[in-house]
């Protein structure tokens, strides 16, 4: 019929199902609308978008997974003593850690819970010690605004995966970061970041829509990030038959320090090593981009940031005797 050939002729449609558990947002974010940004430059293979295979590798190195946690525990205010405005402030707890696997096995790093108090406006303050083991180190933040202190906390915990994964690459372990290296201060080593997650095209609109087509083990041309860090698109894992096209890739950061050459070299080691840690669906709700190391180190961590239940218990209990104690001094 007339209806059914107009219908043949349409376009059809395709629906996929992303992997990832919707608590966890999307791993594929990036507006089809938004350009290319500005010092983003392919630098391998002559300026052209190649695809490498890397393989799985004759042997399997050890390699270290650096990743933290962190949770906020109650937020707190205070009056500003000049202008008599609510200060916001909160009580947190992060912990970073390490997992060293080789394929075979998986050890964890030592590891410990830190506790803070941050205050924004450039406000001060701390919470007295109380039993069980509970204290809190306390900084300020200039930012007045009203989410700063938990931004500030955040920006802490990465400071300290920046400082974890730099000691281990000076131990001679490849080493890779959970998220980008913003917070790597030796940029002479071959720390590697590990991005889950896409919210912009970095390359150009004919060299995106390449992308999806990776392989297992395959991943792109390095391409420059300004001057900081050199990247490419990796695939970890196969998509299911009903996933979208980018699930199982990964985007990788290696520091431009250390030289275009080792840089290659560490791309091709992680597209070999990488994806036999690849997650499992049944096991992880952002399978495959979130590592089988990193999440049971996230899981270990979470562990050690205690029952959060007792951890608000502390702070009103840390609060009260504060109250108590300013009163007996008055």
């Amino acid at each position: 019929t007339e209806t059914a050939a107009r219908e043949r002729e349409q376009p059809r449609m395709r629906i996929f199902v992303e992997s990832w558990n919707p608590e966890y947002g999307s791993p594929y974010n990036v507006d089809s609308e938004d350009a290319a940004p500005g010092g983003v430059a392919l630098v391998e293979d002559a300026g052209e978008l190649v695809f490498h295979y890397a393989g799985e590798g004759a042997a399997r190195e050890a390699i270290a997974f650096v990743d933290g946690v962190r949770r906020g525990d109650a937020w707190l205010s205070q009056e500003h003593p000049e202008t008599g405005d609510a200060v916001r402030g909160i009580a947190g707890t992060f912990c970073v850690g390490a997992a060293i696997a080789d394929g075979t096995r998986c050890i964890l790093e030592p590891a410990q819970a830190t506790r803070l108090v941050v205050w924004g406006s450039g406000m001060s303050g701390h919470l007295p010690s109380v039993p069980g083991g509970w204290s809190w180190r306390s900084m300020s933040v200039a930012d007045t605004a009203p989410d700063a202190p938990l931004r500030a906390l955040q920006n802490r915990m990465r400071e300290e995966e920046g400082r974890v994964a730099e000691a281990l690459a000076k131990r001679g372990i490849l080493t890779v970061v959970d998220g980008p290296l913003s917070f790597i201060q030796g940029y002479g080593l071959p720390v590697v970041g590990y991005i889950k997650t896409h919210h912009r095209s970095l390359l150009g609109p004919a060299e995106h829509r390449q992308v999806s087509r990776l392989s297992v083990h395959e991943r792109t041309s390095l391409f420059s990030l300004g001057s900081g860090s050199y990247s490419c698109y990796l695939r970890i894992g196969t998509p299911a038959s009903d996933a979208g096209p980018w699930s199982g890739i990964v985007r990788l950061e290696i520091p431009q320090a250390i030289g275009l050459d080792l840089a290659i070299d560490t791309a091709n080691r992680m597209g070999a090593a990488l994806p036999r840690f690849a997650g499992v669906a049944h096991a992880d709700p952002r399978a495959p981009q979130n590592l089988q190391p990193v999440g049971g180190l996230e899981t270990h961590l979470r562990h050690l940031l205690g029952d959060p239940r007792l951890a608000i218990r502390a702070v009103r209990e840390a609060v009260r005797n504060l109250t108590i104690g300013q009163q007996e001094i008055a």
